[in-house]
């Protein structure tokens, strides 16, 4: 392969840290910039993601590209989508020439992600270390495309982290733990203090797996809006009963709590006390009494 005009004829870089000197440029804070230069925790992290040879990778938000750097050594062809130009311009020079990647310059949250994910009929795992004011936002757009997407190890800030995996009882448990169930399988599989990351973070952080179902687990079109609606109206008053809560989206409380006892629920349960399961058969009752508009 001719590298490209421009592109570093020294050879790839060797190690995470080699790759960081080269950069030579301090990291920017409205990208979110955090890298972790220890190989030790980014082979952690890829061998979470199970990632081996010949997998095809879609990594947000490389940066300077480090962990890029450990999935491409592991054989796994990868896609890179970066905002920041100046990395972008790093990347292609300094790996891109001697790897099987591709560098994607846009944002996340607004470039055509099918564009990329629909180049191979194979599964995509996603891997990447996504900026703390974003995250959410990204993981959202990432739940779109289940049926590309097979896996996916994502870096967010730890109490984002706890929101995302809490169980029912746990008192980080909502809205986004229970949308996050609906698309699939997910638990915490690292925790990181702000000392793994140069520059540090002001808070902790925590590599969330997700293992995706095609469709979500509510292959029902109308019922699974009809769970997002009676989630996000149930925990938007978190601290009234679960009846209370859906009676301000307009659905008759007695009703609402007939419904709680036939699942064997209190009642007066809070929100917090229903699972996903509990959630996904109350949306269909109520759907099927047309209580809920979808």
């Amino acid at each position: 392969m001719t590298p490209p005009q421009g592109a570093d004829n020294s050879g790839p870089p060797a190690t995470p840290g080699e790759l960081y000197r080269r950069f030579d440029r301090p990291t920017r804070k409205r990208f979110g910039q955090h890298f972790i230069l220890d190989p030790a925790i980014l082979e952690e992290i890829a061998t979470v993601a199970d990632i081996r040879s010949d997998d095809r990778v879609l990594e947000i938000g490389p940066g300077c590209g480090t962990l890029t750097l450990i999935l491409l050594q592991r054989g796994a062809q990868v896609d890179a989508l970066e905002i920041d130009r100046d990395a972008v311009a790093f990347l292609r020079r300094h790996l891109e020439p001697h790897f099987p990647l591709s560098i994607h310059d846009g944002d996340a949250l607004v470039v055509d992600l099918a564009s990329i994910l629909e180049t191979t009929p194979l599964p995509w795992k996603v891997v990447a270390n996504l900026p703390y004011n974003v995250g959410t936002r990204i993981l959202f757009r990432l739940f779109e495309y289940d049926d590309h997407i097979e896996e996916m190890t994502l870096m967010f800030q730890r109490e984002v982290a706890d929101r995302i995996v809490a169980r029912r009882g746990d008192s980080e448990f909502g809205a986004l733990s229970l949308m996050s169930q609906l698309h699939g399988e997910v638990h915490r599989a690292m925790t990181l203090p702000p000392g793994a990351f140069v520059p540090p973070p002001k808070v902790d952080s925590a590599v969330v797996q997700f293992r995706l179902v095609a469709g979500t687990r509510i292959a029902d079109d109308e019922v699974r809006r009809a769970f997002v609606r009676i989630v996000e109206a149930a925990f938007q008053m978190r601290r009234k009963t679960l009846a209370n809560g859906l009676k301000a989206m307009g659905c008759d409380k007695s009703l609402v709590e007939q419904k709680l006892e036939s699942l064997g629920l209190r009642p007066k349960v809070r929100p917090q006390r229903v699972g996903f399961d509990e959630f996904a058969e109350l949306a269909a009752a109520l759907l099927e009494e047309g209580e809920v508009e979808v």
